[in-house]
This record gives structure tokens, C-alpha cells and sequence, in this order.
């Protein structure tokens, strides 16, 4: 009877060692708290956001190689927030036909935007290509949803021009990089 009893005081200190585990927020690969388990990411709504030439340059749509399509992201919360990983991108064609970006392999780290900073900065590599090309995608609109958000927001395109349609391809031209800093 004795050794039931310490087995059930040792069953009880293991599920209270189990049950404050839980309660913590998972590390993130980088070994840092996730900001969704302490509240201070930066959600669709809390974000302002408009096409950047400052830094990612105006993209030359009649050139033929690589180019740099940016988009600033200003925290307009009255809170500091935080951006970990990468954005939805999804082009609307001309058409009405959709593309939804792949991503590099560049790996995220966290930026931290305080009330009014606009230092966030999504950047897409794009591959421009003549608009009577047979694999020519003609962008109209951006939808662009923050890292683990639903919302999404929608910009013009505000460019010309087409991308090389490569919305098949494993390693496109096209493509999203994760959040960073401009």
C-alpha cells in the first residue's frame, strides 16, 4: 500500500511538471518567444502600407533580368508590434487571373515596429518580361496579408508592365522574401 501511495505522489508531481510546461509560449527556431503567445503582433489592421522607391527602387519593367518590387509597412497602432516570417502575396492579373507568390529561402527574423515607425519592409523579386511574351502575367493588383494574419489588404499595381508567368515553377524569378528592415 505504501509503494501505491508514492507512486501516486510521484504520477501527481509529474502531471503538475507537465501542466506548467504548457503554459509556456513556444520557442521559435531562433530560440526567442513567439509574438503571437505574448500578444504583441502586428495584426492587418494595425499596419499602413504603400509602394517604397526609396530603397527597393522603382522596378524597370522593360528590362529583362531580376528586379525589386517593395512595399512599406508604418505601424499606425498605438502599441509596439512585432512582424516574423513571411507575407501572403497574391497577384491579380489584368484578367482577373490569380498568382500566388512562392517564397525564398531567406530566413525571417523578428522586426519590432513601435507606434508610428515605418522601418518594415516586404520586398519581391520579380521577372519582368514584354507584354506580348506567350508566358506574360500583366499585374493589376497586389493582395498582401502579414505574416500569420487572415486579412489581407489590396494595393495597385502601380508598375506597367508583366512578370514571366512562372506561377508553375518550383524556383520561379517571381518570388516573396520574408519581412525585413528598410
Amino acid at each position: 500500500m505504501r509503494t501505491t501511495g508514492k507512486f501516486a505522489a510521484i504520477a501527481a508531481a509529474a502531471m503538475l511538471v507537465g501542466t506548467a510546461g504548457v503554459a509556456q509560449a513556444a520557442p521559435t527556431a531562433a530560440g526567442e518567444q513567439a509574438s503571437a503567445a505574448t500578444g504583441t503582433r502586428c495584426h492587418t489592421g494595425d499596419l499602413r502600407y504603400g509602394w517604397d522607391s526609396a530603397h527597393g527602387g522603382r522596378p524597370d519593367m522593360d528590362a529583362t533580368n531580376q528586379q525589386i518590387a517593395a512595399i512599406r509597412l508604418k505601424n499606425t497602432s498605438g502599441r509596439t508590434c512585432t512582424l516574423h516570417g513571411f507575407p501572403g502575396v497574391r497577384l491579380i492579373g489584368k484578367s482577373g487571373e490569380t498568382w500566388d507568390l512562392r517564397r525564398s529561402a531567406d530566413r525571417p527574423s523578428t522586426i519590432t515596429l513601435r507606434p508610428g515607425d515605418d522601418t518594415a519592409l516586404v520586398t519581391m523579386n520579380i521577372l519582368p518580361v514584354a507584354k506580348n511574351d506567350a508566358q506574360a502575367f500583366v499585374p493589376a493588383k497586389v493582395l498582401l496579408t502579414p505574416p500569420d494574419e487572415k486579412r489581407h489588404v489590396t494595393l495597385n499595381w502601380p508598375y506597367g508592365g508583366a512578370i514571366l508567368n512562372q506561377s508553375g515553377a518550383t524556383r520561379p524569378g517571381t518570388f516573396v522574401n520574408p519581412v525585413g528592415v528598410g
